[in-house]
């Protein structure tokens, strides 16, 4: 018999499609790219979630609600195309394509099978195992907990590989790092990134040292904190005739950390160190942040110099960056500082890391303090915002559970070498404002929040003389025990300071030119900002490499800004956590709160301790009055204002969602 005819291979162009993830139906629907609109999805309190948008040429944000069934697969950080439905009058988003999957990490227990596994995680978003092929196993063993980044989601089952493991990490540790992982965080670094560090010589070399400034004989320290052990700023100051010369060093950076090599993809991933409480997650290996680019004493360190001529007048008349060699003589703490002003460490006495107090130590911090005194007096009357929030250090015992809740000591040295810093981040911005550059920019507030916050002041301090300028208004919060928390209110009224491409000025610092230039080995954009003045110092400057960086500079800034925002909410929610655990054996206890801070939805307590909480108005009885920034109850009998004390007790401690549960006495 004849064989059958074949039919001839017709390729059909299927439609493109999304599915809906209601589990009653899949509804099939074509996607228009014309009409889609990019976002980061958000995911919600329950199976609903948001997708914020962000307008690249107004920076304008906004945000749409997304239904459980409008979805998708999507879930928290993914990048995603989706289109507006208006539903009841209000447009809603219809998400279409996850384009992008997070960065952030599900956290899961391993159940190797034979030739794969899977990893059980409790997320209540992710209902499925998530599957890791056989060749992404690795060296981890079965019941291991591990943190996966999901890849693919075109089958019933998640696709995932894992990247980071909660088995090896310091005693008492594992809950800060789920939280950084699932925020995003990487804790280890690739093999390909340890090959690039270990091939760095411990020592320097002719090679090294050509076409740098010799500064190993001036008198140069650090000033950190005690636990501080990335010294990437060092400074020296010389007494000129009729002038000071004043000399920030910081870490050549990239001198080692290349364009586009490992290090510097792995950098420009994490964007910025992570510091959560007694932990850090940098953003470049040990060996570089603590060892080979820290400036530690009596070694020679590659640096990147801002050498900056203040007049007899105190401004600074003239100023230039150049590499530089130097070697640091002495590490100085913030206390010693303190107690060197106040003449509490004689001469001779035994520093704390590294040699004694000799006499020229001290008549050069002598001259450092007049000079920044005065530089401080300008600071002042040029207008910048000096916000004044006591931070709260978290005492941990053994096993990392918190045991006291307290204030940071204030140091009045942290204004020296604070005043230094912004000196040497406004001279380099002004120094090369005519090349493609990054800046750290704090944009005018918008005028609505400036006249609803003033209209509120009013109500406050009602025939009060208010001050126009922002600064004098902040002295006179600061100065009233009853209106400092408004300072809080005040901030939340201004924009939020972000990197750019484009120099828009700084309001909260009142400089026209401001760039981040003295932090290379935590935040990126230094390390960027250093690599662009090399190359113009160099003479490697071409019309090539400034087309180059009008390209990714917008890019650098967008995943800078997107970075240090991340590392923010990361250490809120560690100290969420945190205070759960310090209060989970006080359920039932009375607590004297003070009203901190009042917002259309909920209020916020502080502790004498300094831990803050907020109580949402659906569980109190009150209502909110935003008109006179007061709560009412129903009845109107009782109205409470900003520092009024009242009394609640704790009702649950609700560790799935790291939070307290309070109720009025």
């Amino acid at each position: 018999m004849p064989e059958p005819k074949k039919k001839p291979f017709i390729k059909k162009n299927k439609e493109r499609v999304f599915y809906s993830s209601t589990p009653k139906k899949q509804l099939k629907q074509k996607r228009n790219p014309e009409k889609e609109i990019t976002g980061v999805y958000k995911q919600g309190n329950g199976n609903f979630g948001f997708v914020d948008t962000v307008n690249e040429t107004t920076g304008e944000k906004k945000g749409y609600y997304v239904h459980e069934s409008k979805k998708l697969d999507a879930f928290e950080g993914d990048e995603v195309a989706f289109e507006t439905k208006s539903f009841r009058g209000k447009d809603e988003a219809v998400i279409t394509k996850v384009l992008k999957r997070s960065e952030n990490l599900v956290i899961g227990t391993l159940k190797i099978m034979q030739n794969f596994a899977f990893v059980m995680t409790k997320d209540p978003i992710i209902k499925q195992d998530i599957f890791i092929p056989g060749k992404f196993i690795g060296g981890y063993t079965d019941g291991a907990r591990v943190a996966v980044q999901i890849i693919k989601w075109d089958k019933k089952n998640p696709e995932g590989r894992i990247m980071e493991s909660l088995e090896s990490l310091p005693t008492g540790r594992e809950s800060i790092y789920e939280i950084a992982f699932e925020m995003w965080a990487r804790k280890n670094f690739s093999d390909i990134v340890k090959k690039q560090v270990s091939e760095f010589s411990q020592n320097l070399t002719q090679s090294d040292l050509a076409n740098r400034t010799d500064l190993r004989k001036i008198l140069t320290y650090t000033i950190d904190g005690a636990e501080s052990k990335d010294l990437d700023d060092a400074i020296s100051l010389e007494k000129m005739e009729k002038w000071y010369k004043l000399y920030v060093h910081i870490a050549d950076v990239s001198h080692y950390v290349t364009e586009d090599s490992p290090l510097d993809r792995e950098a420009r991933k994490r964007g910025t160190s992570i510091y959560l409480v007694d932990q850090v997650i940098p953003m470049l290996p040990a060996e570089i942040s603590n060892g080979l680019c820290s400036l530690h004493p009596g070694e020679d360190k590659l640096t990147l110099t801002c050498e900056m001529d203040i007049s007899a007048s105190w401004f600074v008349v003239k100023s230039q960056v150049y590499p530089s060699v130097i070697l640091s003589d002495f590490r100085l703490t913030y206390r010693e500082i303190d107690e060197m002003i106040s003449e509490d460490i004689k001469i001779d006495d035994d520093l704390q890391f590294w040699g004694k107090y000799t006499s020229q130590l001290d008549e050069n911090i002598g001259l450092l303090k007049k000079l920044t005194d005065v530089l401080s007096v300008n600071t002042k009357g040029r207008g910048s915002l000096d916000f004044d929030f006591p931070e709260t250090k978290i005492v941990l015992d053994d096993a990392w559970n918190p045991i006291e809740y307290k204030r940071y000591d204030r140091y009045d040295s942290y204004k020296i070498i604070e005043e230094c810093m912004v000196l040497a981040n406004e001279s380099v911005s002004k120094l090369y404002g005519k090349y493609p550059f990054l800046y750290r920019i704090h944009e005018m507030p918008d005028p609505e929040d400036v006249e609803k916050f003033m209209k509120l002041l009013e109500w406050v301090i009602p025939n009060a003389e208010i001050p126009a300028e922002f600064s004098e208004l902040l002295e006179l919060l600061k100065d009233n025990p009853k209106l400092f928390h408004l300072q809080k209110l005040l901030l939340r009224s201004l924009q939020k300071a972000r990197y750019s491409e484009k120099n828009m000025g700084h309001f909260g610092l009142a400089l026209k030119f401001y760039s981040h230039f003295t932090s290379p080995i935590r935040r990126y954009p230094d390390l960027q900002i250093h690599r662009i003045i090399k190359e113009i110092i160099s003479k490697k400057w071409s019309p090539e490499r400034k087309e180059q960086y009008n390209e990714i500079l917008p890019k650098v800034a967008r995943r800078s800004s997107d970075t240090a925002d991340r590392a923010e909410k990361m250490e809120y929610r560690v100290r969420d956590m945190l205070a759960c655990k310090y209060m989970k054996d006080k359920i039932g206890e009375e607590f004297a709160w003070t009203i901190s801070g009042m917002i259309e939805k909920w209020f916020f307590v502080e502790l004498q301790n300094t831990i803050e909480w907020f109580i949402p108005f659906t569980l109190t009885g009150l209502e909110f009055h935003p008109e006179t920034m007061t709560i009412h109850s129903f009845d109107q009998k009782k109205e409470l204002h900003f520092w009024d004390e009242i009394i609640v007790w704790l009702t649950n401690v609700d560790f799935t969602k790291n939070r307290l549960e309070f109720e009025i006495v």
